[in-house]
């Protein structure tokens, strides 16, 4: 029985994303920061999201690694996304083949302090949508769970006090 359970276990696909990275960035005024991501196996969904915590706005760029010095000496290159320069936000890419792409983080212009931000780089299946919408919370669910919890709780604590009122009871020839 426990053999079968474990290959079933084993025969389960691997999680549809995976986080390639997922930390706070630092990007110095007038720089850029980059980070390679590699995409071994096709199709697949690059998505990306960022928020400032201090700084200027800045605004990601996807490139094929092989067009990154094109685009920093500002000639002709091939964009594969870009968003736009804000506080925060999205930008996803369905890579169709195997290729190394290149994730550009930069600020605006006009940043005179060091920008801070949240950088969360996800490779996931192209069936997966893509920005997640979060669903609100429903209230009534809520109160339902907190009240059967509390009850759950008070009938606990209610057999347990009988339990033990009862056990000194038996045992009254105890002396403490």
């Amino acid at each position: 029985m426990m053999h079968a359970v474990l290959l079933l276990a084993m025969a389960v696909p691997a999680a549809p994303v995976q986080t390639v990275f997922d930390d706070a960035v630092e990007i110095a005024p007038g720089q850029v920061r980059t980070l390679a991501i590699p995409v071994r196996s096709a199709p697949l969904r690059v998505a990306c999201s960022w928020a400032v915590r201090r700084g200027a706005p800045a605004r990601l760029v996807l490139l094929p690694a092989e067009e990154v010095d094109a685009w920093v000496q500002h000639k002709p290159h091939m964009l594969l996304a870009a968003s736009g320069l804000g506080r925060s936000g999205s930008l996803s890419f369905v890579a169709r083949a195997p290729s190394e792409l290149v994730l550009v983080l930069e600020t605006g212009s006009g940043a005179r302090e060091m920008t801070h931000l949240r950088l969360l780089v996800r490779l996931m299946d192209p069936s997966i949508p893509f920005p997640v919408r979060p669903r609100p919370a429903e209230r009534r669910r809520g109160e339902i769970l907190v009240w059967g919890s509390l009850c759950l709780f008070a009938v606990a604590a209610g057999l347990s006090a009988a339990r033990i009122r009862r056990n000194f009871r038996r045992r009254a020839h105890w002396t403490i």
